[in-house]
């Protein structure tokens, strides 16, 4: 190679390699075509093509044919990446299973998964035990935001990364997946106002709301207030101390707990003089356990009350009952975790928390 080509070369094989270490270019992102390359850097074809190659050769790179060239998730490890799931492993969460797992097997991941069912025991013996394991990162949805501190704080110490999704761990500085929770619960309340509701509350599982939690009720607040409406005390019904309670107990005793709390707070609804007729519900679980303890209670559903969720876990359903719903895109949620964990480990520069946008289900 002349001297002056090899100039060249350097120049475009240094330059890509500088953008995606340093995250300009992102894990999974598709690079320009190689005659768009050959504009971007006044160089011959022969010259991008060549550097392309070498880059694919270290693994920086990857080619799909008729697709395009990307970022590849696997930079400068000799074996794969070892990067352990927790989840609660609800029905509602196979999508994320699925996003992590798809994401994962396109970088050559592995990526065991671990079932807590949303327990906190189990999650903190998962938890000690991928801490003598020592895997190249974690990816979990934790039970409670306040729970296992030691365990996460430990692991960090230990320098395994951790990304966490839809919900953080208080307190410490961990990356986290969310969806854009407040400006889609304000869209619920502004459908409600424009469907002619002027008193709606507010269905939380807690008073101590954790990060995806205030969001939401954020979101709802800025409805509220945008659409100059009334923002009660009284309208606002939570389970107290319920969640704490629950995660250290058995799915069929999680399920009469929180039967019971719902229906001291349905009770309260039923004492006001002024009640509202809409309540958006924290998520899909609530808006099931309400609807159902509603109905028991004699109260008329959606004709006496309207009942909105978030999740949408079943589209069809909700669409068929008329319910207004944020569907989560957690298939994305999954897959955006694998790859801003991806990044992490090969020290690319990330954002602390990324936003995978909701779906309005109406």
């Amino acid at each position: 190679m002349a001297k002056k080509e090899k100039t060249l070369y350097s120049a475009v094989y240094n330059d890509i390699i500088s953008k995606i270490k340093s995250g300009q270019l992102k894990v999974g992102e598709k690079l320009p075509t190689e005659i768009e390359l050959t504009k971007i850097y006044g160089v011959s074809r022969i010259t991008v093509a060549r550097a392309l190659k070498d880059l694919a050769e270290s693994n920086l790179i990857y080619r799909v044919k008729k697709s395009g060239t990307f970022v590849n998730g696997k930079l400068d490890h000799s074996t794969p990446l070892i990067i352990p799931a927790i989840l609660p492993f609800e029905e509602t969460f196979n999508d994320i299973m699925t996003g992590i797992q798809n994401t994962a097997l396109s970088y050559n991941i592995f990526t065991p998964l671990y079932n807590t069912h949303n327990n906190v025991e189990r999650e903190r013996k998962f938890l000690t035990e991928l801490l003598s394991n020592k895997p190249d990162g974690i990816i979990v949805y934790p039970c409670v935001s306040l729970c296992n501190l030691d365990l996460y704080a430990a692991i960090l110490t230990a320098k395994i990364p951790i990304v966490c999704i839809d919900r953080p761990i208080e307190g410490l500085e961990t990356p986290l997946v969310t969806s854009t929770n407040a400006d889609s619960m304000c869209g619920v309340v502004n459908k409600l106002a424009a469907n002619g509701h002027k008193r709606i509350g507010f269905f939380s599982v807690s008073e101590q709301m954790a990060y995806t939690e205030s969001e939401r009720f954020r979101g709802f607040c800025r409805g509220i207030v945008q659409n100059g409406l009334p923002l009660k005390n009284e309208y606002i019904f939570n389970t107290y101390d319920l969640h704490k309670k629950e995660m250290t107990s058995s799915p069929a005793g999680q399920r009469q707990l929180f039967h019971k709390y719902v229906k001291n707070e349905l009770l309260r609804y039923l004492s006001l003089e002024e009640k509202p007729t809409a309540i958006c519900c924290l998520n899909d679980t609530t808006l099931e356990m309400v609807g159902k303890v509603a109905k028991q209670l004699g109260i008329s559903i959606p004709e006496e009350l309207t009942l909105t969720g978030f999740d949408c876990t079943d589209i069809e359903k909700a669409r068929a009952e008329g319910l207004i719903s944020v569907r989560q895109d957690f298939f994305r949620l999954g897959s955006a975790a694998v790859s801003l964990i991806l990044r992490i480990c090969n020290g690319q520069t990330y954002s602390p928390i990324e936003l995978v946008e909701g779906i309005p289900v109406n």
